[in-house]
Order: C-alpha cells, then structure tokens, then sequence
C-alpha cells in the first residue's frame, strides 16, 4: 500500500477517493492528525492514480470528474478471501470472543496474573510474614526456595570460598573454570547471566512481589488495562509488547540498580505508554488513556523518582513507560516513513 496524496479536506479526499475508484483505482481514506491521507491498494496502479490526481488537483470540481464519479458503478463486496468454512470459522472465533470468556477474549492478561500470584504464594514464608507484619506482610521472602532464587535475574551461583557467598563466582567443572563473573552480588554482571544459560530470567522477575499492596497495584492495573489492549489488539501482539516491555524494563533496571528486584510495574508503564500513544496516533483501533488517569500515572511516575514513596525499580519504570511509547507511535511512524520513501508522493508535493 502507498500513500498517493494528503488533503486538510475530509470532503476533498473522499471526492479524490471516488474518482480514484470511478477509474477501478483501489484506495481507502485515512484520518491523520489534521489531515486526510489517501492511500493506493496495489503498487502497479500508481502511475495512473498520479496521472488521475494531477487531473483531480487541477479542478476538484470539474464537470469531468463529477460525471465519472456519477456514473461509477455501485461498490461491490470485496471478494470473499476464504471458502465459505473458514469464514465462518472465523466469524464463530469472534462471537466466542465477545462472550469475554478469560480464555478466548484475554487468555494471557489471566495467566500473567495467576502467574504473579503463584509466585507470591509459593516463595513467602507466610507464618513469619503475618506475625511480625499482619496484613501488610512482605512477600517473596523464603531465603530457601529455589523458586524464588530462579525467579531473579541474575543467579546466586557457587562460592568464593567456604565463607564468602557471591552472586556469580568462579564456577569449575572437571577442573576447568567455566566462566569468572564478579565477586559483588549486588552488581551486575551481563555476560554471567549469559554464560549460566538461564535466559527465562530477564522475564521472570516481572512475577516477583515484594508486597501486598505492591501485587495489589500491579494486578489491579493488568486486569483493567492489560485485559483491555489483549481484547482489542490480539493475544499474539500483546504478548510480544509484554515479552518486550519486560526484557527492556529489567535490564535497564539491573545496570541502574542491581539485580535485587522484582515486580510488573515496569510492564505496567510499558501498557500505559502503549495505550496513550496508540490513542493519539490511531485512535480507531479503541485503545486509549482518558486524560484524568494519564495525569495520575506520570504523576506517579515522577514521585516514584523522588524517592518519597520508598525504594521503586525507577529505572525500570521509565524504560518500560518509553518502550511503551515506542510500540504505540510504530504505526504512526511506519506511515510517516512509507511518505518519505514514496517517490511518488515526493513529486507530487
């Protein structure tokens, strides 16, 4: 598909679009900020759709074009691109959808959150939790689950010597050093990570929680907007934003801080980005932030920063949040480049 022409006049480019299918040109009309984009279905067709707008742009209104656009014949259905099965299929895939059963409108958004829950129940050591700290009990404390211990980004990985424990240590097999990694365990060490061939681990701490009210807030913001964007955008395409999210938003966490973190927040942000951006670029595709919970969530954002509200992965906020913003503004961004790559549409102007 490529972009003919832009018009600041919705009834201009819906007059160009007619002409342009009067003469068997297939086109479509797109709103674009402030104005409307044109664009050509089938590359072969181009010279003649440029020929035809040089015509079109001389005289919108010509008696010429008006004919053509009268006498067009009436739009026929697109040609089915299925046999009559799949279709309805397909269609039966849908209706199921709108039903909102969890496992056909938004099967993963469940089990991110069953996940994150599971997780919090196997790895904290609840009887010591509730008796020093009641209702607001640490999570994800038992310093002896291997679970919680595969559940982080970097491994504690083998010993120094007898007395010093560290996050990744020289590690010797059948008298040969695998791999040296540093002596400080709460430091980061990329290549480490690499070499002990664990690599669920730049994921997994998103199902890490350290708090009641912390799962609380992250859950809570999963369920309403992570159920929204899977609903609308498809499980396929969500799960890559949220593998994505996740990558991005732990590592820039681990080099800032450490490896010592857990938690969805920065997916959280990465789904807030998405839906702002994606709501002012392509607001027809019905995903969005109102104004009022956009405020609150930078606002949030930025006390997070200040350190007022205790020790937050920051970083992994931010880098989600940006991340976020990048996957919403692709579609915008891929129009744009498609224009100035035209030929066409650079002649024309």
């Amino acid at each position: 598909m490529r972009e003919l022409h832009q018009l600041a006049d919705q009834r201009l480019a819906d007059r160009l679009a007619l002409f342009l299918k009067s003469k068997s040109i297939s086109c479509q009309v797109e709103a674009e900020d402030s104005s409307w984009t044109v664009w050509i279905h089938r590359d072969e067709q181009r010279a003649d759709a440029a020929a035809l707008l040089h015509e079109f742009l001389a005289d919108p209104e010509s008696d010429a074009i008006a004919t053509a656009i009268k006498q067009a014949p009436a739009a026929r259905p697109a040609p089915a691109l299925t046999d009559p099965q799949t279709r309805r299929r397909s269609e039966r895939v849908w209706q199921q959808r709108f039903h909102f059963v969890w496992y056909r409108s938004f099967p993963l958004t469940v089990l991110l959150i069953l996940a994150s829950v599971v997780t919090a129940l196997l790895c904290t050591d609840w009887r010591d939790s509730f008796q020093k700290h009641g209702l607001f009990a640490p999570l994800c404390n038992r310093k002896d689950s291997d679970l919680l211990d595969a559940m982080f980004i970097q491994p504690p990985l083998g010993f120094q010597d007898d007395d010093q424990k560290s996050l990744f240590g020289f590690i010797v097999e059948n008298d040969k050093l695998l791999y040296v990694g540093t002596k400080d365990p709460l430091a980061a060490d990329f290549w480490g990570l690499v070499a002990s061939r664990e690599f669920w681990r730049p994921v997994t701490p998103i199902f890490l929680h350290f708090g009641i009210l912390h799962i609380g807030f992250n859950m809570q913001w999963m369920w309403t907007l992570g159920r929204q964007i899977e609903f609308l955008r498809g499980t396929w395409r969500y799960g890559l934003l949220v593998l994505i999210v996740a990558v991005v938003s732990n590592f820039a966490q681990l080099f800032w801080a450490g490896p010592g973190f857990g938690g969805m927040s920065g997916v959280v942000f990465g789904l807030v980005g998405y839906a702002w951006m994606k709501g002012r670029t392509a607001p027809h595709h019905g995903v969005g932030m109102p104004y009022d919970q956009m405020v609150y969530s930078l606002l949030f954002l930025f006390l997070c920063m200040t350190g007022v509200v205790g020790q937050i992965a920051n970083a992994a906020h931010l880098a989600g949040f940006l991340t976020g913003m990048c996957f919403g503004l692709r579609g915008a961004a891929l129009r744009k480049l498609r224009k100035l790559l035209s030929p066409d549409a650079q002649n024309l102007r």
